[in-house]
């Protein structure tokens, strides 16, 4: 008997109607999986996303630095270029007169050493420097006349005789062709000519024919 007086026999039976919370709880579990599977597959798309954006600044760096290591050599093999150029400009060797005619050579003449090679030219002849070099003489000296000398970038050393104008200065710095002075018949001269010597590193004179064919000068 219950409290009510009933008996158990007579009592309605007790139960729950699970069936709207099973539903409910199996949407809400779906729901969460669904939501699940699209924030994985968001995840995976940014994943990709980023993997890819690496893979494109890793090849654009690439490109970078090759296009850069390219200018590089590029820039590198121009200023090689550049200065091989300038390197043969400055050393390239010229003959200090034009259209002059060869009248004596290197040797003993009359008892006394021709210490050089004389070229048959008008008075007023233009002069010009050999290669690149300094003036280290520039005046009236015996039998020269008047005389100039020129330091080369090798260390030879020309000497100018018999010029009738001097255009340089002592340490004056000349490239090659420019002016020296004009060819004359000062000092101990038979006539209009250019007195040229050449002195190896400074020192004593040489026949100077077969140093310029050395030189290709001709």
């Amino acid at each position: 008997m219950t409290a009510t007086g009933a008996t158990v026999a007579e009592s309605s039976p007790a139960y729950f109607d699970l069936t709207g919370a099973t539903a409910k709880a199996r949407a809400n579990d779906a729901a969460t999986a669904r939501f699940e599977r699209i924030e994985a597959s968001q995840q995976r798309e940014v994943q990709a996303t980023a993997a890819q954006a690496r893979v494109l600044e890793a090849a654009r760096i690439a490109r970078t630095a090759e296009r850069q290591a390219v200018a590089k050599k590029r820039a590198l093999a121009a200023a090689l270029k550049k200065a091989e150029a300038e390197r043969k400009a400055r050393e390239m060797w010229l003959l200090p007169i034009k259209g002059a005619t060869f009248t004596s050579g290197f040797g003993w003449r009359w008892g006394r050493m021709h210490e050089g090679n004389d070229f048959a030219t008008p008075v007023g002849t233009r002069i010009g420097s050999m290669s690149t070099g300094t003036v280290i003489f520039a005046g009236v000296e015996g039998g020269y006349g008047n005389k100039v000398e020129i330091e080369y970038w090798d260390g030879t050393v020309s000497v100018f005789g018999h010029m009738s104008e001097i255009d340089v200065v002592v340490g004056q710095r000349l490239a090659p062709g420019d002016l020296v002075g004009l060819s004359g018949n000062t000092g101990h001269s038979t006539g209009p000519h250019l007195h040229l010597e050449i002195h190896p590193d400074g020192g004593a004179a040489i026949d100077p024919a077969p140093w310029l064919h050395n030189h290709g000068l001709q």
